[in-house]
This record gives C-alpha cells, structure tokens and sequence, in this order.
C-alpha cells in the first residue's frame, strides 16, 4: 500500500462516478480503497456542495456530474470538473452525466 496520493479521496469518488454514474457504494468503495461509509460520507460532501447530483431509480442512485464546478483550492480555483475528468483522461461525455 502506498503511503500516500496526488488526489484526495473526494477526486478520486468523483472519477469514479464520472467513469460510471451508476456505480454502487461498494464497486467505488472498492476502486478508491476505503470504506463504504467513506464513501457515503465523500458523495454527501460532493452533492452538497453542487458537485454531483443524485437521483433515485428504483432501488439504485444515479449520480449526475456538474462539470461547471470549480475545483476548491486556490491554486486549482481557476480549473473546472469538467478539467480535471478531460485530464485524467476519462470521456468527457462522462462529466455532464451522460
């Protein structure tokens, strides 16, 4: 296990529902390595702060991305979600939520 990472959990949560809007806690738990409640805890951040959208259908959530949100820390302030899925090399069609 490394000791630690370029991208925060919170990125990392994102990237994985950016690549598969449908993606379960524990498929992303499992991607990310941490926790389910971990998880939990990241997507409720996320939604609240207008990051992501969740939508119930049926007994799964789908999650929207809003690729017009800017990245929080100052240094990346002027940069978009949408920027950071483009760059790491995920379908951009992926962002906006398919």
């Amino acid at each position: 296990m490394v000791s630690w990472t370029f991208l925060s959990n919170h990125a990392h949560v994102l990237l994985c529902v950016a690549a598969d809007p449908d993606s379960t806690l524990h498929a992303i738990a499992a991607r990310v390595g941490i926790t389910e409640r971990g998880v939990q805890l990241v997507l409720r951040d996320l939604i609240d702060e207008g990051y992501l959208e969740r939508e119930r259908v049926g007994r799964r959530n789908h999650y929207r991305i809003h690729p017009e949100g800017r990245l929080r820390h100052p240094l990346e302030a002027h940069h978009r979600v949408a920027d950071l899925v483009a760059a790491l090399g995920l379908d951009e069609r992926a962002a906006p939520g398919r």
